[in-house]
């Protein structure tokens, strides 16, 4: 607990302490290194496990003036655990605000994931930027990812009950979401 406050102190300090220029109208580009946390059924209804999605984005676009910025992007997220890929394209808005040092920032990402079926991808985020340099800014930022996804269903019929034979037969395709935790550090020129 002790190490928990001393820590939450010097984020703090660091917040309070710096602060980034505001982006100027014209191009403006992201990269990231997003971590996605949360629980999934694994093979049936009902067991569920931890997985953690981690990867990278890119986004470019335009700044509209200091506070707006509207682009596009795609990610490439893996989850190892169950070999599981999150390969989302997606529109952009993101809000930069500026309170005396303070410069927190609203992000939000709609799109289309292309891995698992396809389905709607949706991350909202709000974050922290900080100031590195005269065009660049370190983010850091957290939020929630969802994603649909779709999966065939089939059907079993044991065949032989004394070997335990069962055949399959695909009957249709369902669909369900995923909703993750999300951690994003990265930069933005």
């Amino acid at each position: 607990m002790k190490r928990f406050v001393i820590l939450s102190l010097a984020l703090l300090f660091v917040v309070s302490a710096t602060s980034a220029r505001q982006p100027q109208s014209g191009y403006r580009g992201f990269a990231e290194w997003a971590n996605s946390l949360g629980s999934v059924d694994m093979w049936y209804p009902g067991n569920r496990e931890s997985t953690l999605y981690t990867g990278i984005s890119t986004s470019h676009g335009y700044q509209i003036n200091p506070i707006f910025f509207a682009g596009a992007g795609i990610g490439l997220e893996r989850c190892g655990k169950i070999d599981s890929w999150l390969v989302p394209v997606f529109v952009q808005g993101r809000a930069d605000l500026k309170f005396g040092r303070f410069t927190p920032f609203g992000d939000i990402r709609l799109g289309y994931n292309l891995s698992q079926g396809g389905g709607v991808y949706f991350s909202p985020s709000i974050g922290y930027r900080f100031n590195w340099g005269r065009k660049m800014g370190i983010n850091l930022g957290v939020g929630l990812t969802v994603q649909r996804y779709s999966y065939d269903i089939y059907s079993g019929e044991i065949v032989d009950p004394d070997f335990g034979y069962i055949t399959y037969e695909k009957i249709g395709k369902g669909h369900g979401t995923k909703a993750f935790f999300s951690f994003r550090i990265g930069f933005d020129f």
